[in-house]
């Protein structure tokens, strides 16, 4: 079974409307959607936005089903040379907003006895690039980094640019969600869509009137590369 989390409505709404549902379960605030999508079974959840959210979403994920594999879908915050509608394929992920480097010898962004960056699964990702190349698309594969903060300037995240290369967007759940995969030992992938760029003039603005667009075209093609995936 693949479990699919999104931390918003707009985020998986498609991917919803598309699949036979079996069955809702709710733990917690957090609600399950059980059933088949493009001929896989599947579980696909709504975290709600934030590190903490996504930690209890994935947690009870992989407890409460049988899931082999995670996949984080959704938008994010770009970085040149992403532009609005380009998706990035993450190859990691890792926090922009912890800071440890006054009581402990490690680098910034990385929780003491924690990865700095998780890794996504190869397999997945390559199979991800695979399907990516039937796209009109650009596709991105680098580096994802995760905070409780929705990024409007590239100064702010200078700190973790320092440690980890080829950054290419920003977002709110896929550290902590691949950090609870990396915990259990499960696969796991995250695939996001650029519906804004940092820094960019009218960025807020860019958000409020794409973000929902891309959000669905990101579905778009999660759902093709369930098609194609074992």
């Amino acid at each position: 079974m693949i479990g699919i989390i999104g931390a918003m409505d707009k985020e998986i709404e498609l991917l919803l409307e598309q699949m036979e549902i079996y069955k809702e379960d709710t733990f917690a605030d957090k609600i399950f959607y059980s059933g088949t999508l493009s001929g896989k079974e599947v579980v696909i959840a709504k975290s709600g936005i934030g590190k903490v959210n996504a930690t209890i979403t994935t947690t009870l994920l992989l407890e409460k089903y049988p899931v082999n594999q995670v996949i984080n879908i959704g938008i994010a915050g770009g970085l040149l040379p992403t532009k609005v509608g380009d998706i990035v394929i993450a190859d990691g992920i890792s926090y922009f907003d912890v800071d440890l480097t006054s009581i402990d010898n490690i680098p910034y962004g990385q929780m003491a006895n924690d990865p700095l960056i998780v890794e996504t699964d190869f397999n997945l990702r390559q199979k991800a690039i695979f399907v990516f190349e039937d796209y009109d698309i650009s596709v991105h594969q680098g580096k994802l980094v995760s905070g409780d903060r929705f990024v409007t300037s590239k100064a702010s995240l200078h700190p973790i640019l320092k440690e980890i290369d080829n950054v290419l967007a920003c977002e709110m759940e896929g550290m902590s969600i691949g950090l609870t995969c990396f915990k259990f030992n499960i696969p796991f992938l995250s695939i996001r869509g650029i519906s804004d760029v940092i820094d960019a003039e009218g960025q807020k603005e860019t958000y409020n009137d794409f973000s929902e667009k891309i959000a669905h075209t990101t579905s778009e093609f999660v759902m093709k590369f369930l098609e194609a995936i074992e």
